[in-house]
């Protein structure tokens, strides 16, 4: 996977979704690695929002700066980086619709994207999993034929 943020843009991201999914008795957007999606996500299919995760993380760092006097969002004690990202949320910030929107898919989305590591979403929920675990074959259609899945077997034509 070709990594798409540096270190500290990395860790400021996985600070904020762990604020969106936080860990409590249930594991959270960390354990279920939220962040390796989304960084999968902007090196495909989500190329063109790379640039507001860019820029999310230097307005992140700004607020921390102007509300908080700290350096960096990720220095921000949790209640904090909350109240932050509540003012992007109440603002109707784009980078913060887009992060809440990965966020959601990388937690509950299918493992073989790349988040809900162990299935944690699934389980926190109740749901056992794909409901065609060999794949989607046909007849469901030839758009999927070709898609590996997450038990290693290719879809056959």
């Amino acid at each position: 996977m070709d990594l798409v943020f540096d270190s500290h843009q990395r860790a400021t991201i996985a600070a904020a979704t762990a604020r969106i999914i936080p860990t409590d008795q249930d594991a959270g957007a960390l354990e279920a690695g939220v962040i390796e999606y989304i960084e999968r996500a902007l090196a495909g299919y989500a190329k063109r929002s790379t640039q507001l995760y860019y820029d999310g993380v230097l307005e992140l760092n700004r607020l921390a700066r102007e509300r908080f006097r700290a350096e960096t969002f990720i220095a921000l004690a949790p209640e904090e980086q909350d109240e932050i990202l509540r003012s992007l949320e109440k603002a109707a910030s784009r980078f913060f619709a887009v992060l809440l929107e990965h966020t959601m898919e990388g937690f509950y989305g299918d493992p073989r994207h790349g988040g809900n590591k162990n299935r944690v979403g699934w389980k926190m929920i109740g749901f056992p999993g794909p409901s065609f675990p060999k794949g989607y074959e046909p007849p469901l259609g030839w758009y999927d034929a070709d898609e590996p899945n997450e038990f290693g077997s290719a879809k056959k034509r």
